[in-house]
């Protein structure tokens, strides 16, 4: 059977996420927030090209097996000998986690990315040198031949270079994209000192067609040129947090990939209040029914279009 060419490539970096529990006990789950969002993409029936670095190891041989399940095309073009990364979260009380990483990032620079009607970057591989440099040439590329570019910087402070530099680049950065979604966190660590509705204007005003900010319990903000929406949460039972943004990222872009993706890309305004308001309620269920289970296990189609999350093998869930 011939396989059906990508409606989206995901780039970025796969790491393999070690879950912290109580008395040394935990979980080994494959990761990393671009992974995330081609995976969840790949359960909402998207056809999806992941072009990422995995290590020839266990991990990565476990990671490549986690993708396929999605139905996500593969291509790795990592640095030879470099082992997959890994990223250790120790969850707390709330749901919250925090992560300690070992990552390397590095693409080759024939790498073989198709030509789908929208690209997504995100995370580390946006900045983490030598494979950011390589990146941006892939986002300029695909801005030039009419794709809509999306990003997501998902900030991870330890491991990249000074605010400032960082800034610049992801500034950088959205002057080839159409759409932005960050969190609360990423936007105070950027911007400190704006408020969430200047750190949006701040982004339409680059050029962005479409501005995402997730603020966890207190909902989201979607905006488009003159239009703010604000999204409230969808009620939970939060297991943990983890791959909650990335389900986000993922509903939004399987709603923007509804409309016409000429629409999409010409620039703010492009996305009319009851637009944003639909595609916000989407992001909001898939980030939903994330919380509810342990680790990034992000809802199929068929469990979005019921509404409704669905127990896992290990413990039942359910939204409240």
């Amino acid at each position: 059977m011939t396989r059906q060419p990508p409606a989206v490539v995901v780039i970025g970096e796969s790491v393999m996420d070690v879950i912290a529990g109580p008395a040394g006990k935990g979980s080994v789950t494959p990761g990393g927030s671009a992974l995330n969002v081609a995976v969840a993409l790949g359960r909402l029936e998207v056809p999806v090209q992941f072009v990422t670095a995995l290590g020839a190891d266990g991990y990565g041989d476990q990671i490549l097996a986690h993708l396929r399940t999605a139905v996500v095309e593969v291509v790795s073009a990592g640095q030879a000998g470099a082992g997959t990364s890994v990223a250790t979260a120790r969850p707390a009380a709330d749901g919250s986690a925090t992560y300690d990483l070992d990552v390397t990032w590095n693409l080759h620079t024939d790498v073989s990315v198709a030509e789908a009607g929208l690209l997504h970057a995100g995370s580390l591989a946006l900045f983490l040198e030598p494979g950011a440099s390589r990146v941006r040439e892939i986002l300029e590329t695909a801005r030039q031949r009419g794709a809509v570019v999306s990003l997501d910087p998902n900030i991870r402070p330890s491991l990249l270079p000074p605010r400032q530099e960082v800034r610049r680049q992801f500034e950088n950065l959205c002057a080839h994209a159409d759409i932005v979604k960050l969190s609360d966190e990423d936007a105070s660590w950027l911007y400190p000192g704006l408020t969430p509705g200047e750190v949006v204007g701040t982004l339409l005003r680059l050029g962005v067609s479409l501005v995402g900010l997730t603020a966890g319990a207190d909902g989201s903000l979607l905006a488009s040129g003159a239009h703010l929406v604000r999204v409230p949460p969808v009620p939970a039972r939060v297991v943990d947090t983890i791959g909650a943004g990335d389900a986000y990222m993922s509903g939004l872009l399987y709603k923007v990939l509804e409309l016409d993706l000429a629409d999409v890309s010409r620039g703010p305004g492009s996305f009319p209040e009851d637009t944003l308001r639909a595609v916000g309620a989407f992001a909001a269920l898939a980030a939903a029914i994330t919380v509810t289970r342990r680790g990034a296990d992000p809802p199929y189609l068929s469990q979005l279009r019921s509404s409704l999350p669905v127990a896992t093998d290990d413990q039942p869930q359910e939204a409240e």
